[in-house]
């Protein structure tokens, strides 16, 4: 709820906490210094998530990359894309484009500040081995019309394998019901398969980005397919924040592989 109402979607009123959020503005009522109140907002809610997006193609670039590239990837306007890079600490601009500096830094900025593509998310069981469930996950989406792309330890599988995936992620475009491709619903206590429709409406451009040059086309509908992993630092981000006693140091691995530039095989 409170994702939903820092973007704008739903107004909320958290009478224990103390919060209002309106507009996606949030609104606090701390006792002033006379006994009285006074109400100011806190923050607005809207997430630069344009701005990470750039971050993330900086680090994963072989090369430089324009503002006109940015924008034409992540489909926004060359102002927003500019805007993002003017007086950035780490981004410098080249002849042939922009560059992140200081990389090992600038990663872990991001991966310190991005809080997720956020979205609701639903969790389901299945017997199969994880890479298998998200297989199996992605062809029902495929069959049923819901563009969607895998992530956290079944991406970094392929990336930087390391561990053995546990449990399969998943980030679709709409909510859809997996029973019929052999999953039983669960909780968040117990599952195998998590399910997404993230808030970040970058986490598919960047996506097919990493995907590059590798992207296939249905030549039925003349249109690109999504390719079948988050980009790199995404998983990263979900497998830092997967279960099991090795995801430290399975992170550690995969982060190793996008700063050497080995995750791309």
């Amino acid at each position: 709820m409170r994702d939903l109402a820092a973007e704008g979607v739903v107004d909320v009123i958290a009478v224990e906490e103390g919060r209002v959020v309106v507009g996606g503005v949030e609104y606090a009522d701390p006792a002033s210094a006379d006994g009285g109140s006074e109400v100011r907002a806190l923050r607005r809610g809207r997430r630069p998530w344009t701005r990470w997006a750039v971050e993330r193609l900086l680090l994963l670039a072989e090369q430089p990359v324009t503002q006109v590239e940015l924008a034409a990837v992540l489909q926004v306007t060359q102002q927003s894309v500019s805007h993002v890079l003017r007086g950035h600490r780490f981004a410098t601009r080249t002849d042939r484009g922009w560059v992140i500096g200081q990389r090992a830094d600038a990663l872990d900025d991001v991966l310190a500040e991005y809080p997720g593509p956020g979205g609701a998310s639903t969790y389901w069981y299945g017997l199969d081995p994880a890479v298998r469930q998200a297989e199996a996950a992605a062809t029902w989406c495929a069959e049923s019309n819901v563009g969607c792309v895998l992530t956290g330890d079944v991406a970094a599988d392929v990336y930087a394998p390391w561990r053995l995936p546990a449990v399969a992620g998943l980030y679709i475009r709409g909510l859809l019901d997996f029973t019929a491709a052999g999953f039983t619903p669960a909780t968040d206590a117990e599952y195998t398969l998590v399910v997404t429709v993230p808030q970040d409406p970058t986490l598919w451009n960047t996506a097919a980005a990493a995907a590059q040059p590798t992207a296939r086309v249905d030549p039925a509908a003349d249109i690109e397919l999504l390719p079948v992993r988050v980009d790199p630092i995404i998983a990263l981000h979900d497998v830092l924040g997967s279960p099991g006693p090795d995801a430290a140091e399975a992170a550690e691995h995969l982060r190793r592989a996008i700063l050497e530039g080995t995750w791309r095989g």
